[in-house]
């Protein structure tokens, strides 16, 4: 008699430090009354049941809620400056429709673009001649006085990738938390007149 009690008195310890366990990383609060499997209860936090599939998985034969992955980063729209941009913007050199951008990305205050050439990736000697590099604009949403939206940032010539450079390029500018919203990217080839691989 002695021994069977001791043998219960073990198996309500180890499932009140299971239920203690569960409860704790669950952020709930752990409900014990009694010393019996059917009058142990645990209460769990609401957010731990099970939400639809499109906002977590479940494991495969548990059922039980998995880590939801982080959000990704905000995709911003992105274009290719047309040559009548690049005339009023005072850039005279080869047309900017030789980039074939995929992306443009926020993550703090940084922006970036990313992308890759048309013509399968063939990048013509004149852009080499004129030394031109791929310059990434932001610009906010259109406001009156501003018809394209304000420009909020361009990346540094320094800092941009020549253009011809391996697909895919990446582009990078940092923005003023305070400057405005980003609602539009755009990238152009960008001459900086070195004759870098001049013939």
């Amino acid at each position: 008699m002695t021994i069977s009690l001791w043998l219960l008195d073990i198996a309500c310890m180890r499932l009140i430090r299971l239920a203690a366990v569960t409860a704790a990383a669950a952020a709930g609060a752990l409900l014990v009354a009694g010393c019996n499997p059917a009058s142990l209860q645990i209460s769990l936090p609401a957010a731990t049941t099970p939400v639809p599939a499109s906002s977590a998985t479940t494991g495969p034969a548990t059922g039980t809620p998995q880590p939801v992955a982080s959000a990704s980063a905000p995709q911003i729209p992105i274009s290719v400056e047309s040559d009548s941009q690049m005339i009023a913007a005072g850039n005279n050199g080869p047309s900017s429709s030789i980039l074939l951008p995929t992306s443009c990305r926020q993550t703090g205050t940084t922006i970036t673009a990313e992308g890759t050439y048309t013509n399968g990736g063939f990048v013509p000697n004149v852009y080499n001649r004129y030394g031109d590099v791929i310059v990434l604009y932001v610009f906010a949403a259109p406001s009156p006085g501003y018809a394209e939206g304000m420009q909020l940032g361009a990346s540094d010539v320094s800092n941009s990738p020549v253009l011809g450079s391996p697909a895919p390029w990446q582009v990078s500018v940092s923005i003023s938390a305070s400057g405005g919203v980003p609602a539009q990217c755009v990238v152009a080839a960008q001459p900086t007149h070195d004759g870098q691989f001049a013939p």
